[in-house]
């Protein structure tokens, strides 16, 4: 479970500390960093994956940098616990402002305090599972060192920890950019979820047990669905159909030809139901295109999920269906004043005072503006 995310000088997120639960709604004005810690943990799930490098456009661009900073170094640190051990990962970029350059300074992974890895300036040192000194080599510091580690009997946990940010799922769907075939499979879905049927065609392939409990519960969500299948369109290439009405006159459309609504509650109940236990979902502005009544039976799956289907969920959230469903307890305020930096506070315990015995619900005393 990711319970600590630590940002310092990306955008408007300075000297930022969260802490998460299961799951977390993430509340507060445009612009106020919701987006950005999401912007954030998608690079580096990328750099971990050993699929980017610093120096690409869209993981920590030389922009990226906060405007009123004139430090150049970025920091991150990530806390995890994982099977009642805790993981602390620091990564430090430094740009050259000049040459609008960046490299990664430091990389460093600890399993309550002992050390497993550690990169210094293009050096790196090793360490088993005993906290012990491995081997050390020199890396290429436009890139996550630990990325490139490869799995070995005495490294077990340094893999255990890769695996886990590997699973880290960042999305905020896009309905018109869901493509309608696939002729590959890809085990993560894309930042606004267009990848969806390659990534549901993977599913499929390995996890044939979860799709007819998928395909019940789509019954109950779309009026009229009987199935959902993959059908062969090329040599390699399948496109998602949705069968509905009677049985014995079948109407088939394929994903394209549904409603923007009706792609992103497919596209959500497969996240919460197809999903591993390994995977951290975080899913930005879920119920743009959802409809009142189906917003709510979405968040109960969404909440039953978490610690058992899927490991944890972090949502950014404006609709007041979404936080009076989880805010009152789960819920993280951003704001800032102006362009200035981003403030993050619990709304656990000021939520319950702002509505105790009252008659306005906690998405009503935020429109007021009554939260701060």
């Amino acid at each position: 479970m990711l319970k600590r995310i630590y940002i310092d000088n990306y955008r408007c997120l300075l000297n930022l500390e969260l802490r998460l639960h299961e799951l977390t709604l993430f509340i507060g004005q445009n612009g106020a960093g919701k987006t950005a810690v999401f912007d954030v943990l998608y690079a580096l799930r990328k750099l971990l994956e050993g699929r980017a490098r610093v120096t690409d456009r869209d993981i920590f661009p030389f922009t990226s940098l906060s405007r009123w900073q004139e430090r150049a170094l970025q920091i991150i640190e990530i806390g995890v616990e994982l099977e009642g051990a805790d993981f602390e990962y620091r990564l430090e970029i430094e740009h050259d402002k000049v040459e609008r350059r960046a490299r990664v300074k430091r990389e460093d992974l600890t399993r309550d305090g002992g050390p497993l890895f550690k990169f210094d300036l293009g050096d790196v040192r090793l360490y088993r599972d005993d906290h012990s000194e491995g081997p050390s080599f020199t890396a290429d510091w436009r890139e996550s060192a630990l990325a490139r580690v490869a799995p070995a009997k005495t490294n077990a946990h340094l893999i255990r920890f890769l695996d886990f940010m590997r699973n880290v799922l960042v999305c905020g769907l896009t309905p018109s950019s869901f493509s309608t075939e696939a002729s590959t499979e890809e085990k993560l879905i894309a930042r606004d979820g267009g990848n969806f049927v390659n990534w549901f065609r993977h599913i499929v392939q390995e996890r044939q047990d979860l799709l007819h409990e998928y395909t019940l519960e789509m019954q109950d969500v779309l009026e009229g669905l009987r199935s959902f299948r993959l059908e062969q369109v090329g040599v390699e290439t399948r496109a998602l159909v949705g069968v509905f009405g009677e049985r014995d006159k079948p109407q088939e459309f394929r994903f394209h030809e549904l409603s923007d609504g009706q792609r992103s509650l497919t596209v959500l109940y497969a996240l919460t139901m197809l999903t591993g236990r390994k995977h951290v979902l975080l899913i930005d502005e879920p119920v743009n295109f959802v409809g009142l009544t189906e917003i709510q039976p979405w968040l109960v799956d969404l909440a039953e999920a978490c610690g058992s289907r899927i490991s944890q969920a972090v949502l950014a959230s404006h609709h007041p269906e979404v936080i009076d469903y989880i805010g009152a307890d789960r819920a993280v305020l951003f704001s800032r004043d102006g362009i200035g930096p981003t403030r993050v506070e619990s709304l656990s315990d000021k939520s319950k005072h702002l509505v105790a015995d009252g008659p306005l619900r906690l998405s009503q005393v935020m429109a007021r503006g009554w939260e701060s």
